[in-house]
């Protein structure tokens, strides 16, 4: 019974005491996160002083910009902005909500307004080409105030060596050096990276390095070491896309020998592509070749290797690429790392067509041909031509043949598939010649195309008296036997295994019974073959009975007059 009786204690002990579930306060609030206990409640933000200025531009701003106004309203807007901007233009320039505000200003207004926004960041422009959001304003001004450009211009001499390597100054100072300055200002732009006395010479008529070193030669070297100071921290941080940095480097290549050169062109070996969009650049990049190790000129030509068609395309670029087919003995490594790339029949026709990419190949063929390699790429071989002799020991002539031997082939067999298309076009039809020309390969069946074009019926339009088609089919049959101009002394001669062009084109021509018709119209072809030791006194022959028709039809044209000349 006692047991019991204990047992039934128990039992009431627990059933008196309360549950933990039980023992919880209720509460209707949402428990508190232990972060944010000590929280201070949310409060509205008192209004600033600014809010109102700010809502009220940024209504005008939007109106403003609005592309289907008329200019007589958007003339009334920008009165109003700058009724409302005026007095604070310096103080909205570096926030980002109301710079897009001074810019559409900018863009916008009338030269009267620009000078009175230009007149109040007078002064500030350091400032504005450091920061994010007020160097677009200076580029503004830039663009389309043209009063403002010398100072701004002047504002930034004596700070572009640091300005340069901040990533957002060094867009102003590249538009204000590249774009808009003239020689006097991008001489006291640059001066600085060569060293006090240099610094000194911007503004006394001065405008290169050059007549620096040529009135005081005993400043050279001290020019040089305040270059590599000037370029060493530019190189460590690979800040070298801008055209004063690529005229620094450039002066360095030019002005520095020995270890000090070597070591230049070494920091440059992956660089060096990163350049050559500009003139400048392009010109640092060859003299690298030009200059370097076989090691140096194998690394330059690896980096470029990614960027091949970009660069043939480009307007200086595809100068580089010349100057790498000019000086490097090891054919084999360009051949593949070069021509094979950019003569693979993927990207082929569209590198002919192109003003510059036929360049690069057509100099595989030609050589130093001014038809083909541009005046100032062309100065820059033949400046180096003294320097090649040292640093490059293949003949030029063995050098031309093995480029040759890689380009040939694949420029013959397109030309065998286009030439139906091409040889009416002025760029490819200049490739479809050369093909025909100065290809060492197999290229009958380029030429049955172009004489299965010849045989047909003689019109406006036919491949003889078409104005760009006749210069090539003229082209193939005096090849071999009209001397090289002056003009084309570098260009590199006629394969010699070429098939009979004149002698092919004649018979063609008389069996298809079309060298009179082709001969009324003045084909400069006609002429050619009359020309040609080969096929001369048969073609007299055949146009002779024809002598009088041809005086009376021919008038002014002078390819006829030609023709009766010679026959």
């Amino acid at each position: 019974m006692g047991a019991i009786r204990a047992k039934d204690n128990k039992k009431a002990t627990k059933a008196s005491k309360p549950s933990k579930k039980e023992s919880k306060p209720i509460s209707k609030k949402a428990p508190v996160p232990a972060g944010k206990k000590d929280a201070k409640p949310y409060t509205k933000p008192t209004p600033q002083k600014n809010d109102e200025f700010k809502l009220t531009a940024r209504k005008l701003w939007e109106q403003l910009r609005r592309g289907d106004i008329t200019p007589a309203e958007r003339s009334t807007h920008m009165a109003s902005m700058m009724t409302l901007i005026t007095g604070r233009i310096k103080e909205i320039t570096l926030k980002h909500d109301m710079s897009r505000i001074v810019q559409t200003c900018v863009k916008y207004g009338t030269p009267e307004q620009r000078t009175v926004i230009a007149g109040e960041l007078a002064g500030s422009e350091i400032d504005l080409a450091k920061s994010m959001y007020g160097r677009h304003i200076l580029l503004r001004l830039l663009k389309h105030c043209p009063k403002t450009r010398a100072p701004i211009i002047n504002a930034l001499c004596g700070h572009v060596r640091r300005l340069v390597r901040h990533k957002d100054a060094a867009a102003v100072v590249d538009e204000c050096y590249s774009v808009y300055a003239n020689a006097a200002q991008r001489w006291a732009m640059a001066a600085e990276f060569y060293g006090g006395e240099c610094k000194l010479s911007a503004g006394q008529g001065v405008t290169s390095v050059d007549a620096v070193v040529e009135q005081s030669p005993q400043r050279r070297a001290g020019i040089v070491a305040a270059l590599q100071e000037s370029a060493k921290p530019l190189l460590e941080k690979g800040t070298v896309q801008h055209g004063i940095v690529h005229r620094i480097l450039l002066d360095l290549i030019r002005l520095s020998d020995g270890a000090d050169q070597r070591s230049a062109i070494e920091s440059l070996h992956s660089l060096a592509v990163e350049m050559v969009h500009t003139k400048d650049g392009a010109h640092c990049a060859m003299l690298c070749l030009l200059h370097g190790t076989p090691k140096d000129r194998k690394a330059l030509v690896r980096s470029f290797r990614p960027f091949l068609r970009k660069m043939a395309l480009d307007e200086h670029g595809h100068g580089v690429l010349i100057g790498a087919l000019d000086c490097i003995d090891d054919t084999v490594l360009v051949g593949k790392s070069v021509l094979a790339d950019l003569c693979s029949a993927a990207d082929l026709a569209d590198l002919l067509a192109d003003t510059y990419g036929r360049r690069v190949v057509l100099y595989a063929l030609a050589g130093r041909s001014p038809h083909y390699v541009g005046a100032d790429a062309l100065a820059v071989l033949r400046a180096g031509d003294s320097v090649r002799q040292a640093t490059s020991k293949k003949d030029p002539a063995a050098r031309r043949r093995e480029l040759a031997a890689v380009a040939g082939p694949p420029l013959a067999e397109w030309a065998a598939k286009h030439v139906a298309s091409a040889i009416f076009d002025p760029l490819p039809s200049q490739a479809v010649a050369e093909a025909l020309v100065r290809a060492p390969c197999e290229k009958s069946a380029a030429w049955d195309a172009v004489l299965a074009l010849a045989a047909r019926e003689v019109s406006a339009d036919h491949v003889l008296v078409h104005p760009i088609a006749n210069r090539v089919v003229s082209t193939c049959v005096l090849a071999g036997h009209t001397p090289p101009r002056a003009a084309t002394a570098d260009a590199a001669p006629p394969f010699a295994d070429n098939p009979p062009f004149a002698a092919d084109l004649l018979n063609a021509l008389i069996a298809a019974d079309q060298l009179i018709p082709a001969a009324r119209l003045g084909a400069f072809p006609v002429r050619a073959l009359l020309q040609v030791p080969a096929t001369a006194e048969r073609a007299k022959e055949l146009l002779r009975p024809h002598a009088a028709e041809l005086k009376q039809i021919m008038g002014d044209n002078a390819g006829v007059a030609a023709i009766v000349n010679l026959i």
